[in-house]
């Protein structure tokens, strides 16, 4: 080898120890100062814990796999159909009317299958009918939640041999939740870099929600129990990434916890059943054997 190849050789390899030298202090900054930095409260010391976070919210399964009781139109219609009859001011595309002198509430009782009752309550959802029912998850800009959704299954302990309902129920549902219009104000908010948002908050998430529900009692007191998982994981899969979700998309004076959270989702669905009155839980609805809906009285 002459002179001039191996000064060449040397040069190259001198070039490649300094991209490799930068390489190297860009992700030991990263690692031992950023990421710790701004997320070390939440149990993410390092690149490698921020690497399982970002994998439990972008690794999100095919939807048709884990949502598997989604609604159809045709459930959408059935249901516009029943509360038609049943004389509520409901337009044909599920848009709440007004009426002068009268209240939306209809004068007949109305059976809904889980299905049938998850089509119209994501349609209250997208239409923002339930602003006022759910303050706490205005922060999430409820226009932005998209319900996919919901099951109902009855606890029959609870059976009323008089009404054939029952008063308590485990209701589960997943909601989908557009988050790109809020990281620019979270990532002020938490005085974040908005390239950490990106790389660690997707433009969409999924919410699976279950808790239990005793209509013996009143308010959130109705919900007991419960627990947020994120993008099909288990609650506990889930409890670094919920945590940090509230803390960058809630205030300090919301006083938002993991357990009010579940809870303030929780409302999503029973806010949509109590638009249209009072309810009791009912079973063998529809064409599937237990399949459970709500009895609106």
């Amino acid at each position: 080898m002459n002179k001039r190849t191996s000064g060449i050789f040397a040069k190259v390899a001198i070039l490649l120890s300094i991209v490799i030298a930068i390489f190297t202090g860009g992700y030991f900054f990263l690692d031992k100062a950023i990421v710790p930095k701004y997320f070390g409260q939440y149990g993410i010391n390092g690149i490698k814990d921020l690497v399982g976070v970002v994998s439990s919210l972008y690794g999100t399964p095919d939807e048709s796999k884990f949502v598997t009781n989604a609604y159809t139109q045709a459930d959408f219609t059935s249901a516009i159909t029943k509360l038609q009859s049943a004389n509520y001011l409901i337009a044909s595309d599920g848009t709440v009317l007004e009426e002068e002198g009268r209240d939306f509430c209809g004068d007949g009782s109305v059976k809904m299958t889980d299905r049938e009752f998850a089509a119209i309550c994501d349609k209250l959802l997208q239409d923002n009918i339930l602003v006022d029912a759910l303050p706490d998850l205005n922060y999430l800009n409820i226009v932005n939640i998209s319900l996919k959704q919901v099951v109902f299954v009855v606890d029959e302990t609870s059976f009323d041999e008089t009404t054939e309902t029952y008063t308590k129920a485990n209701i589960s549902f997943i909601a989908k939740i557009d988050t790109s219009g809020i990281r620019e104000q979270i990532a002020v908010q938490m005085k974040t870099p908005i390239y950490l948002l990106k790389m660690i908050i997707p433009d969409y998430i999924y919410f699976g929600v279950e808790y239990d529900v005793d209509l013996t009692k009143t308010g959130e007191e109705r919900i007991i129990g419960g627990s947020v998982g994120i993008n099909s994981k288990s609650a506990k899969q889930s409890e670094i990434v919920v945590n940090l979700l509230i803390d960058f998309i809630f205030p300090a004076e919301a006083n938002m916890t993991i357990e009010k959270f579940t809870v303030d989702l929780g409302e999503v669905v029973l806010a949509g059943i109590d638009f249209f009155g009072e309810f009791k839980f009912i079973n063998n609805l529809g064409v599937k054997q237990n399949q459970a809906g709500i009895w609106i009285q």
